[in-house]
């Protein structure tokens, strides 16, 4: 097979989610193209279709309640109903209607909340924009179902990024466990690994916790710090 030739530029790829956290953010602000994950086989009890905020009683899971068999794509999975949509809100509200960044931020996610039917991966995606647009992310998004790709875990990542002529991965760490870099570095690809790690900001809440949706962050501190952290270049490990 003819090799192909590579732009040096970066590729990162994840499983479309709901609400997710701020170190998602920052890996797809950190690349040239990010591939969104929707085709690939959904996880029970991941965080496809649920996240935590943290509310006074503590951290809160809001879940998607979703039907169909443990074999579905993300995007093949559907929503049981629409009742969630309102316990999500008024969670939302509840949890920080106290929040100093609260009124600039809550009408536009529960309108992006209520507005969008669909599979599970439509709700994410809208989500998923919306956060894009206001952290200024404009690199090139991309879903896996666009490409013509079929393969599975270290296969999938090189052959997402030759279709993407992408010569450097850009990973989380998490996926240390079944990314193999010498497979990457036949096809001439770099594997970067991007830290989870992220920085402090106040709580209004007594119980602090960590691990939670991009939510609980934009509600408590300035949008500006946000941008920062998720722009600034990374420390990274290479493998190859």
């Amino acid at each position: 097979m003819e090799s192909l030739s590579l732009s040096n530029t970066v590729l990162a790829m994840h499983q479309s989610q709901y609400l997710p956290w701020a170190p998602y953010f920052r890996k797809m602000a950190l690349a040239d193209t990010f591939v969104l994950m929707d085709s690939v086989q959904y996880q029970k009890n991941g965080v496809q279709n649920r996240n935590q905020i943290n509310s006074s009683n503590g951290p809160l899971w809001l879940t998607v309640p979703v039907s169909g068999s443990l074999k579905d794509t993300i995007d093949q999975k559907q929503p049981v109903n629409n009742k969630w949509k309102k316990k999500h809100i008024q969670s939302i509200r509840s949890s920080y209607g106290k929040a100093p960044f609260f009124k600039r931020y809550f009408d536009d996610i529960a309108q992006c909340i209520n507005d969008t039917e669909g599979s599970l991966h439509t709700i994410n995606f809208a989500l998923i924009n919306y956060f894009r647009s206001i952290f200024l992310i404009k690199n090139k998004l991309v879903l896996l179902s666009e490409l013509n790709v079929n393969s599975k875990k270290n296969q999938l990542v090189i052959d997402t990024c030759l279709q993407t002529q992408c010569a450097i991965y850009l990973s989380g760490v998490g996926a240390k466990a079944y990314l193999n870099d010498d497979d990457f570095r036949r096809k001439s690809l770099t594997l970067r690994f991007l830290n989870n790690e992220f920085d402090t900001y106040h709580q209004i809440h007594k119980e602090k916790a960590s691990g939670l949706s991009i939510l609980d962050w934009l509600m408590q501190d300035d949008i500006e710090s946000i941008i920062e952290y998720l722009h600034k270049p990374g420390e990274y490990h290479y493998e190859s």
